[in-house]
């Protein structure tokens, strides 16, 4: 198969540390462009860092697929608006600016408990994304849906670190239909993403569950 071109949004996140440095190590991508505030500080001959404003940013690149890990929390981003700028309008802005470049697949992280419905205003407001990012187009959008992600983070989540010690207690009874509530690795969840990524066979809208993530720690 001929090699392809990325673009990824969110490279300096915990995922999307994991999943550049899978994308560089790639022998299916011949480029691999980056959207971030600052130079990420690597040296790659693949890696093309585009430095930009994300509010203010209309540009493009010729990318094949798109691949976003943007992500934070209430407690991070401060406010409410400022939550769903980086969870809601930064994934639909540039998905529908590379849809109009003429990308042909999106693969997003979501969060296991998204839906419209929900009381929790974090689930709904990826659900909201999922339904918009569903409405652009793609002819080949995958959704990836973890439940509590671990890992070591740059910035300290106390409460993420408290949760990812239960959870890893709880990992060993939740099995079966239970399985999909365990915590999953970042790692985990990259190499499942590229995987699917790379997989000629995979069309429409896909939803990828924490269960089926979990299989690639």
């Amino acid at each position: 198969m001929p090699q392809k071109s990325a673009l990824l949004l969110g490279a300096t996140g915990l995922t999307g540390g994991h999943l550049l440095n899978l994308l560089l190590e790639s022998e299916d991508y011949h480029t691999v462009y980056v959207y971030s505030r600052k130079p990420l500080g690597i040296q790659n001959a693949k890696l093309k860092e585009v430095i930009i404003d994300f509010d203010t940013y209309v540009g493009t690149v010729e990318a094949d697929n798109v691949f976003c890990c943007l992500g934070t929390t209430i407690k991070v981003a401060k406010t409410k608006e400022a939550f769903k700028k980086v969870d809601l309008e930064y994934p639909i802005k540039f998905a529908q600016l590379q849809f109009a470049a003429g990308s042909k697949r999106f693969l997003v992280i979501s969060a296991m408990g998204a839906a419209e419905d929900s009381f929790i205003f974090y689930s709904r407001v990826k659900a909201e994304m999922e339904k918009l990012l569903s409405n652009i187009g793609y002819p080949k959008l995958l959704i990836f849906r973890p439940a509590l992600i671990t890992g070591e983070r740059k910035e300290h989540r106390a409460g993420e670190k408290i949760a990812a010690g239960i959870n890893e207690v709880l990992n060993y009874v939740l099995v079966g239909p239970l399985k999909k509530y365990q915590s999953v690795s970042a790692k985990a969840i990259a190499s499942c993403i590229i995987s699917y990524a790379n997989n000629p066979q995979v069309f429409g809208k896909v939803v990828i569950s924490s269960d089926r993530i979990k299989d690639f720690e």
